[in-house]
């Protein structure tokens, strides 16, 4: 049967047919937008984190170099030849040891001329008190006999200083860190012949801007500040090792170049340390939260601030029995490994979101993704 048929009054065939298609096409149409805008209401998965009110510490590093607390260069008193030299460079020594020794027949020689100078002018002054009692001889030649008794003892007495000052013993127990010197080398009097260090004890030294000063930190005294931001000593060559420190000193007066103060502070490395003088190291700092930093308020992970046409920050606060999102405006502070702290109407508790924050709308719902 033909289309013309079944309308004998109507328009032609092909126009009928179009007629009949049209419907159809809106249908199909219609059904499209509908999926489509089912898509678009599907809730968008998102990361968030739930948010706390304090702030955060303000980690600052100062570059140092480590060195030992207790260290002394050793050096003869007296001018000789070195006839021993028992240690050498990295050894241990206890307080006491022997370290060098100079030739002492000199030295000897002299002590005992000295010596039995001092006994002979004991015994002319022992002779003539006896004899100023029986008035056999004048006080005038007493008090010169006294005199050259006592210049007598001072000869000897430095003779005897002399002698000792041939043989170098350690201060304190320490390390032989470098020898300057040969065997049977001839020295002078305080030229520097080894150096023994302590590295029970080591310090560091950092220079700290002025401006770091003006930041409030709990304490009244500097040892009280320095503690309460919980200084660490930490190097490069020994990742993931931390040495806690403790205030040593601070200097009165910046250096007029660099506009710094010398802060030092001293740290116990432990037994079986891989520590050694000369390395350099970081002094790390957690400056307590306070308002001069930025860094009271609300920490969020940096992904969850935005900001829009009118360059005002915000962050998504999800409600959780909505499952809708609604923009809070904040304003950032401080920056601290990987987290801003912000400020705004914002409460202890609230969950905000931290991915896809570009994405989103006001009052869009989304659903919290979880890692499997």
């Amino acid at each position: 049967m033909k289309v013309s048929s079944l309308f004998p009054n109507s328009i032609p065939a092909s126009r009928t047919l179009g007629l009949l298609v049209m419907p159809l096409s809106l249908l199909l149409l219609s059904c499209q937008e509908e999926q489509e805008t089912a898509v678009e209401k599907t809730p968008r998965p998102v990361k968030v984190a739930v948010v706390h009110e304090g702030g955060l510490p303000k980690v600052v590093e100062f570059p140092g170099r480590i060195e030992p607390v207790q260290k002394a260069w050793k050096a003869f008193e007296v001018t000789g030849r070195i006839v021993e030299l028992p240690v050498k460079e990295g050894q241990e020594v206890q307080k006491g040891e022997v370290l060098a020794r100079l030739d002492a027949r000199d030295f000897q020689s002299a002590r005992d001329s000295a010596r039995a100078s001092y006994e002979a002018a004991q015994s002319v002054t022992e002779r003539f008190r006896a004899l100023i009692e029986k008035k056999a001889i004048s006080q005038q030649e007493v008090d010169l006999a006294k005199r050259d008794l006592l210049t007598a003892r001072a000869n000897f007495e430095r003779a005897e200083k002399a002698l000792q000052d041939t043989v170098m013993v350690a201060d304190f127990d320490g390390q032989v860190a470098e020898i300057r010197v040969e065997d049977f080398a001839n020295v002078t009097a305080k030229q520097e012949i080894l150096l023994i260090q302590d590295t029970s004890e080591l310090e560091v030294a950092i220079q700290v801007p002025e401006q770091m000063l003006t930041v409030p930190v709990p304490g009244e005294t500097d040892a009280e500040k320095v503690a309460s931001t919980n200084p660490v000593v930490v190097v490069s060559s020994l990742p993931g090792q931390e040495f806690p420190a403790r205030f040593s000193e601070f200097s009165e007066r910046a250096d007029p170049v660099t506009r710094t103060y010398e802060a030092t502070l001293v740290f116990s490395p432990g037994e079986d340390s891989l520590l050694q003088p000369g390395m350099t190291a970081k002094v790390r700092a957690a400056i307590p939260a306070n308002t001069v930093s930025g860094s009271v308020g609300f920490p969020v992970p940096l992904g969850a601030v935005f900001s829009r046409e009118d360059g005002q920050s915000r962050v998504w606060r999800l409600d959780p029995e909505t499952s809708l999102v609604g923009g809070v405006e904040v304003t950032p502070g401080a920056i601290v490994e990987g987290q801003m702290v912000v400020s705004g109407p914002l409460k202890d508790g609230d969950i905000v979101v931290t991915s896809g924050v570009h994405r989103l709308s006001e009052g869009d719902e989304v659903r919290v993704w979880k890692e499997q």
